[in-house]
């Protein structure tokens, strides 16, 4: 993947809900594209090991990278995460809903 490939805002871009979670949100939009979330997640970061991953830990590099993409606010993308969640709490964050 080329750098100039990785910058490219998407053609269909799914508002942000306010309670959505980052990686349900780009789930959303691999959905809606037919390819499997992580490659969805890897398209723009390519770095991106894990889906989840991005839900708790996310660069201030990786926010505006995504942001570009999804032709969104760094700052929406950064509410959508557990970012600012103290790492010793995060442990009681489920990692699926009930």
């Amino acid at each position: 993947m080329t750098e100039n490939t990785s910058r490219r805002q998407l053609p269909v871009v799914f508002p942000p809900y306010p309670d959505k979670l980052l990686s349900s949100w780009i789930s959303r939009h691999a959905a809606f594209y037919a390819v499997p979330p992580l490659i969805m997640l890897q398209h723009c970061l390519p770095e991106a090991f894990a889906l989840r991953a991005i839900d708790l830990h996310l660069s201030s590099d990786q926010v505006i990278r995504l942001a570009n993409m999804y032709a969104t606010a760094p700052a929406v993308m950064r509410r959508m995460t557990f970012t600012n969640v103290a790492q010793s709490s995060r442990r009681l964050i489920a990692a699926r809903s009930a």
